[in-house]
This record gives C-alpha cells, sequence and structure tokens, in this order.
C-alpha cells in the first residue's frame, strides 16, 4: 500500500514509518521544515517527504493519485505554551483538512490517533483533549465517504521518546542520580503500553480495516500507580535519587483511573507482550547503553 503518515518524525510516527517499510509499504511523511528527523534520518531516503508548512496540502494529493492509506498521529499538547488557537490548527483544521481531501480523492481509509483520557481535565490538557474529540466528531461524520477507524491510546512510552513525557523524564533523572524529584502523590492508577506493543497492535488494525466507522482502544499489560511505576524504575536503574511524593499537587480534575475496553482488539488476535519493567530495560540498553 501507499501510505501518507502524519506526525511521521516524532515518537509514535518514527515507529509506525521503520515498521510499515519493512513490511514493503510506500511512505509518505509529512512533517515541519524544522522537525527533528533524529529518530528517521536513516529512512528518509527511502521515503517522501513533505513539509506541510511549506507545501499545500492540495499539491501532495495532486502529487499522489494512489494513496491508499492516511495514518494521522501528529498532535499539539500544549507543552510547549502552544495557544488554544494553535492546539485547534494542529489537531482540528489540519487533520480536517486532510480528510476532506482524502474522502474527495477516493482514499479509502483514515486512521486517526486519539487518547483513552476523558474530556474532563482542567488547564492545558483540557484544550488538547477538547481539540480531539472535535476531530473525532468530525471524523464520525465523514465515516460515511470515507473509512474512519478511530485509535485511542492508553500510557504510551518507549525509547527516544521526547523527555518533557513522565516516563523518559523520570529515567534521565534517575540514571544521572541528580538529587530529588517532585512528584504528585501519585495514587492515580495508569494503563502503560510499550511502543512496541502499539506498533504490532497497528499493523493488525491496518490489516482488518473495516466499512464506515471503527474504535479501538489500545492498553498495555501493566495497570500500576505513578508511584509503583516511579518506585520501579528508580530500582531498575539502581538510582540514588529521592522521589519526593506528594510534593506538587494532581492536575486539576485528574481521574485516579481509567479504565479501557479492548475486546475488538483482542478479537483481532492481539495482545500486550512486554512488561512495565522490560519496558523500562529496553529504553535504558537503546538509549543510555545500559
Amino acid at each position: 500500500m501507499k501510505i501518507l503518515i502524519t506526525g511521521a518524525s516524532g515518537f509514535l510516527g518514527s515507529y509506525l514509518l521503520k515498521s510499515l517499510l519493512k513490511k514493503a509499504h510506500q511512505i509518505i511523511a509529512l512533517k515541519r521544515s524544522f522537525s527533528n528527523i533524529f529518530r528517521i534520518e536513516n529512512e528518509i531516503s527511502r521515503i517522501k517527504v513533505y513539509d506541510i508548512d511549506k507545501r499545500l496540502i492540495s499539491d501532495i494529493f495532486n502529487e499522489n493519485k494512489d494513496i491508499d492509506l492516511i495514518i494521522h498521529t501528529a498532535t499539539s499538547r500544549g507543552y510547549n505554551e502552544e495557544s488554544a488557537l494553535d492546539i485547534f490548527k494542529t489537531n482540528v483544521r489540519f487533520p480536517l483538512e486532510l480528510l476532506d481531501f482524502a474522502s474527495k480523492n477516493g482514499i479509502k481509509s483514515f486512521i486517526n490517533t486519539g487518547s483513552v483520557l476523558p474530556l474532563i481535565y482542567g488547564g492545558v490538557l483540557y484544550e488538547h483533549l477538547l481539540s480531539k474529540k472535535q476531530f473525532f466528531d468530525w471524523g464520525k461524520i465523514y465515516s460515511s465517504k470515507i473509512n474512519f477507524i478511530n485509535v485511542n491510546l492508553d500510557y504510551l512510552y518507549g525509547p527516544f521518546e521526547d523527555k518533557i513525557k513522565f516516563i523518559p523524564f523520570l529515567v534521565e533523572k534517575c540514571t544521572s542520580d541528580c538529587g530529588q524529584i517532585n512528584i504528585t502523590s501519585g495514587s492515580q492508577k495508569r494503563n502503560f503500553i510499550y511502543i512496541d506493543d502499539v506498533i504490532n497492535a497497528y499493523l493488525l488494525i491496518i490489516q482488518n480495516i473495516g466499512l464506515g466507522f471503527t474504535e479501538y482502544n489500545i492498553g498495555g499489560a501493566n495497570t500500576l500507580t505513578i508511584k509503583e511505576a516511579a518506585v520501579k524504575i528508580k530500582k531498575i536503574t539502581q538510582s540514588k535519587i529521592i522521589l519526593n511524593f506528594g510534593a506538587i499537587a494532581y492536575r486539576d480534575k485528574e481521574p485516579m483511573e481509567i479504565k479501557s475496553n479492548m475486546d475488538n482488539l483482542f478479537a483481532l488476535g492481539w495482545k500486550p507482550k512486554v512488561g512495565f519493567e522490560d519496558g523500562i530495560r529496553e529504553i535504558l540498553k537503546q538509549e543510555y547503553k545500559r
């Protein structure tokens, strides 16, 4: 198949790109001109790349008439102080423009990447989740014209993830043994899913695309509290760092537990294989050579 991937230089997008290339798919990658391509620099010569801040989306479709599938992984979480308008443009306007062009150009399917997080958080995370929900609603509308598959991810982690995220931040700090880390009380439960398990789920979903609208939740084999996860990371890294639990407050309206139904994904024959400790050891092996 010829597959267009948004957010191709990002964490999830880069892993998908590499896995799909191994399956002999043709890849069109969308990124920004200033994106750091360190995750895909060895693959650049094997794919067609467009900088979306310099090219019109219409040009992409005019130059590629035979795209079979779009996988949308690009997202803005507001972590870099993006405005609400910037978040809206990235999470709603951009994918909606892609979806509209796709439906008018005979592209069969569109896979969207969402989140299992509920729309109850306060602050900037609410803006992110609201925008994702808005595009999800548009996807359901367009599912009468194009197969729309919505994939909701639980707590994704793995090697070479952005250090602003909790797991890679904590691993980095523990490997440096730097003083102490202020954390919430850590009672909130999260279902941690290693990147390889997520990629295997995507590959299986691609093989089983149905008509109209379909939704999948992808979670891991390990439901842990944030405190349990942090303690495990400290133990695996043999760090002397002090984990200062309760030093910071929970996010506004943060849920203490999130449960996701994965029955339809299990029905396809998928199941998570990588345990949390093994996933952390892979991060240490690949990133820190430990």
